[in-house]
């Protein structure tokens, strides 16, 4: 009885652990592309980012995918794929309202995604 309970418990700790690692990594992962993001859309507001800066976002992303590949599905990072290059796209024709309005895209899923993955009430019931 007491191997059992230990068993458990030792079972949730590690469930519990490994639930908060992911919750902190994706979170992390996420901020990191954020504020990329954020630089990129400042610059395009002023008119001056160029090819280079949006091919630099996405090379970030490109890092970050690979390890985010295991945690998030692969529709979420299509989706984030699709917007980015839209905006790289943007840029490059140096058309920065719509630029911003992509990168306005996908600051949005960078700060929401992390919540679709997070410890709360709804997303465990």
């Amino acid at each position: 009885m007491v191997k059992t309970i230990a068993s458990l418990a030792v079972s949730f700790a590690l469930l519990a652990g490994a639930a908060l690692f992911e919750h902190l990594y994706i979170g992390a992962k996420f901020e990191r592309f954020e504020a990329a993001l954020v630089q990129l859309d400042i610059k395009a507001e002023e008119g001056s980012a160029t090819r280079a800066d949006a091919e630099s976002v996405e090379a970030l992303w490109e890092g970050e995918k690979t390890k985010l590949h295991a945690m998030i599905p692969h529709g979420d990072i299509i989706g984030i794929d699709y917007w980015l290059g839209e905006a790289v796209s943007l840029i490059e024709e140096e058309d920065y309202p719509a630029a911003r309005s992509k990168l306005q895209v996908l600051i949005t899923l960078a700060r929401q995604l992390p919540k679709t993955y997070a410890i709360s009430f709804e997303n465990v019931f």
